[in-house]
């Protein structure tokens, strides 16, 4: 055999010796890495690495092609059979030599080891646990999200690791010589200390994991990170990840990598939520005491996701305990919260019910002459998990949430999401996992108008949709699975409409959206990894309605009654493609193109911050479908034993089918809402970074994202480029918690935004009595930049032995150093701040307007 050649790149580390009598040497843990090597020289130098010898036949090392392998505490046997691949080979051990022989005898069928990874305590499924073959990289799986995982492995005896943050992990060995079913149990690590919101996950996901742009973000643990009258909100969080941003003070709408807010697919167990605020915008929807798991994907999308174009949040409620009785909740400023959940047949079946309501309306009505006015929300969460048997689990789990706002006596607004889903899991068998869901949605909105008492009109919008779809997983071998699947969506908009009948309202719509998808996840090298497909989709219009046709002037030229039938059709083919190569063990690069398509569009024309007046419409012959191709790319490394966490990530997006309003858009009360529809294309690109410590008593991360979304649509501008109303250039965040004592834990949040982009005046003048504004380009003014402090700190209740009732209190100031971070800018006369008059009407002077100033909160939390 030849000897190294000089100058080749070959680190040996930790050569390990069989010690003492009876030990399989092919059992022996090696580390090597080494580079363009042939395989005699690969075999030379991992002689030195284990100390031990190999014979083989000339015939399996004629092959000239150089190889790179890299291992890290692997067994012999695990090395060898990789240097050999794609060559089957067995092994002779004799003294201290290994000889290497062709193995002609057909392999073993591989065996299939599968079943859920759950809570050992409650029994619920613990999404996205890993498990690990122990001495062999790349051999192991994660669970999906109803906690199911499937391998297969060649018969033999094996170590498994399994892990999930927050839970101790737990070594399993198993005798694998027929197909298993195994379930496993983790149980909540005692001595974990507080997380930051975006480490619920195995320490080395980012780097391993073949999406780009994905987050996961850990729901219970952001209930100590400092929030707005104390209420813990998974949107805002996750509007602190570079590249999604809000478009000002109090928000919950989402803009991610330069899409608008109606472009993110909003699930709660699977079910779509097409306004996720709660007073207008300043609370999301979401109860943080009702879900379990939360990720958001930027780009990258998997392909079993279709609808938007922007980004994917997909939430889960939490499945209820099985094992025993539980209550949680706590009591603020602002708002109350209470959460129950249970077995209702031990082991078998459990309940999760959760409530939160807030009291503004009762301190009001405490006023002398409170004037009528009203203004809070509510919302339920409900679940309920049977396990039929190993095979079989049925859920179903429900959403209601509702907002009234009443101003004295003259106008009350009530909105509010409903969601419904059922579902069945069904285990084919060890490999094909399959789960079928009935989903409803709806989304509605009611303006009452009143004049001394006295209804004056009533006007109702809103979207309902009902989905029945069929999601596939089928385990084919170690890191291949291949996931199908279908749906069918029936839409029904209700765009506005006066419901006495007394004012003119756009014709309702109706739609059938289907869908069907193929996918592969593919790790065919310990260093590459593939996940792709195609997704195509049909979208209907059909139904009893009228469609009124515009000139290219955008006047009205007249209309066509439809009777019911399929009267306009779309489709559209998304493929999906992410990539993933692995540098080290430590760090990766990956690469992902995607297309998106969405059928439906929200209508509004303001631009602020806080809004419940969402009109949906679908698309048809006068709205075009939307359309997204995005190109993304990034490199992410951790270092320092995972305790930090680097990426980077870059991408562009072209769009097209984008809606935008003419000048003075009339949106209620308004027939021929269509016609005020331009739509046109736009491009999107940006970088973002992000630096995180995840270990220790400091932890955190910093983020920085750079960003431009920029439109072309005809009749507006001119049919010149203009940027978007939620197009902020920079934008930064620093989140830190600090364990200071086992009782206290400090956090802190800041973030800074570029100013939105807005329409100003940039003139004046008077015609009779009336000053007239003079606007320049469309967006081509800013408001100041946005930034802001808020901090708080949790007081845990001391530990008692054999203690059931575990207790915490919140301190939290939001907006630290009282930032007047700007709502809107107005040209407004000058007033006498004595009498009030405008004593001059051409003295015309900008005016901030702004809601926050600074705001101290208190809360206490329980369980038990």
């Amino acid at each position: 055999m030849k000897s190294p050649k000089p100058g080749l790149f070959l680190a040996l580390l930790f050569p390990l010796l069989a010690a003492g009598q009876g030990v399989n040497p092919l059992q022996q843990k090696v580390s090597l890495e080494a580079r363009q090597l042939t395989v005699p020289e690969a075999l030379k130098a991992l002689e030195i690495a284990s100390g031990y010898t190999f014979a083989y036949p000339g015939s399996l090392a004629e092959s000239q092609v150089p190889v790179s392998i890299t291992a890290r505490e692997e067994t012999l046997e695990s090395v060898l059979r990789r240097l050999f691949k794609p060559q089957r080979v067995r092994f002779e051990v004799v003294g201290r030599r290994i000889h290497i022989l062709e193995d002609r005898e057909p392999p073993p069928a591989p065996k299939k080891l599968s079943g859920y990874i759950r809570d050992e305590a409650s029994r619920e499924a613990l999404i996205g646990a890993t498990l690990q073959v122990e001495g062999q990289p790349g051999l192991g799986t994660t669970t999906n999200v109803y906690g199911f995982y499937a391998l297969q492995l060649p018969p033999g005896r094996y170590a498994l690791r399994v892990s999930y943050l927050g839970y101790a992990s737990k070594r399993i060995g198993v005798d694998l010589q027929e197909d298993k079913r195994l379930d496993i149990g983790l149980s909540a690590s005692a001595e974990q200390l507080a997380e930051v919101v975006v480490w619920g996950r195995p320490e080395e996901e980012q780097v391993v994991n073949t999406s780009a742009g994905r987050h996961r973000l850990d729901v219970q643990q952001l209930k100590t990170l400092p929030a707005i009258g104390g209420e813990a909100d998974v949107l805002k969080m996750a509007q602190l990840l570079p590249g999604v941003k809000s478009v000002g003070e109090g928000s919950s709408g989402l803009y991610v990598r330069g899409g608008n807010i109606d472009q993110n697919l909003i699930l709660l167990d699977e079910a779509p939520v097409y306004n996720p605020a709660h007073l207008l915008g300043f609370f999301s929807a979401f109860n943080a005491d009702a879900i379990r798991h939360m990720e958001i994907y930027k780009g990258g999308f998997p392909v079993e996701y279709g609808g938007r174009l922007s980004s994917v949040v997909d939430m889960r409620m939490k499945e209820g305990n099985k094992e025993q009785f539980g209550m949680e909740g706590g009591i603020g400023l602002l708002a109350a919260r209470l959460h129950l959940e249970g077995p209702i047949q031990k082991e078998k079946s459990s309940f999760m019910i959760s409530g939160r309501r807030t009291y503004p309306d009762i301190f009001l009505a405490l006023a002398p002459d409170d004037g009528g006015n009203k203004v809070h929300f509510y919302d339920a969460n409900a679940k309920v998990n049977i396990e039929l048997d190993e095979n079989n689990h049925l859920y179903l789990s429900g959403y209601f949430g509702r907002d009234v706002f009443r101003f004295f006596d003259q106008y009350e607004n009530r909105w509010g999401n409903a969601t419904g889903t059922l579902r069945w899991n069904h285990l084919f068998d060890d490999n094909l996992f399959a789960n079928f869901s009935l989903v409803y949605s709806r989304y509605d909105y009611f303006i009452d108008n009143f004049i001394e008492g006295a209804t004056t009109f009533n006007w109702e919008s809103g979207v309902e949709d009902w989905n029945a779809k069929a999601d596939f997983s089928w385990y084919l071998r170690p890191g291949s699975r291949l996931k199908f699947g279908a749906n069918a969506i029936a839409h029904r908009f209700e765009p506005g409409r006066d419901t006495e009948g007394r004012l003119p309202g756009a014709p309702g719509r109706r739609a059938l959206e289907t869908a069907a998808y193929l996918g592969h996840e593919w790790e065919p090298t310990r260093r590459l990894a593939l996940e792709y497909g195609l997704r195509f989709s049909l979208y209907q219009n059909f139904g009893k309605t009228m469609v009124y046709h515009f000139d290219e002037a955008y006047r009205l030229r007249d209309s066509t009654q439809y009777n019911g039938g399929f009267y306009h059709h779309l489709a559209g083919l998304s493929p999906r493609l992410n990539l993933r190569y692995q540098i080290t063990g430590q760090s990766s690069v990956k690469a992902s193109y995607g297309r998106s398509v969405q059928y439906q569009q929200e209508l509004r024309n303001a631009a602020n911050s806080f809004s419940a007046f969402y009109i949906w419409m679908p698309s048809g012959p006068n709205l075009p479908m939307q359309q997204a191709d995005q190109l993304s790319a990034g490199y992410f490394h951790n270092f320092n034993d995972n305790t930090y966490e680097f990426s980077f990530e870059t991408y562009y997006k072209w769009l097209g089918g984008q809606v935008d309003f003419a000048d003075h858009a009339t949106l209620i009360q308004n027939p021929y809402l269509e016609g005020e529809v331009r739509t046109g294309t736009g491009r999107a690109y940006g970088m973002e970074l992000m630096l995180a410590r995840r270990k220790g008593r400091l932890q955190g991360w910093l983020g920085y994202a750079y960003s431009r979304t920029l439109r072309t649509i005809s009749g507006v501008n001119g049919g010149r480029e203009y940027p978007a109303y939620y197009d902020i250039p920079h934008e930064a965040s620093l989140v830190l918690q600090y364990e200071a004592s086992p009782r206290w834990l400090l956090s802190a949040n800041w973030q800074y935004l570029s100013g939105k982009a807005v329409n100003l005046p940039v003139g004046s003048f008077q015609q009779g009595e009336t000053i007239v504004p003079i606007y320049g380009g469309r967006n081509s003014r800013r408001l100041p930049d946005f930034h802001r402090l808020d901090l708080s700190a949790t007081l845990k209740s001391k530990v008692k032995p054999n203690r059931k009732w575990d207790a915490h209190w919140i301190f939290s100031v939001y907006n630290a150093y009282y930032r007047k971070n700007a709502l809107s800018i107005d040209l407004l006369p000058v007033r006498d701040p004595k009498t009030g008059n405008v004593p001059d009407p051409t003295d015309v002077r900008p005016t901030k307007t702004y809601i926050f100033g600074l705001i101290p909160s208190i809360s206490y939390n329980f369980k038990f």
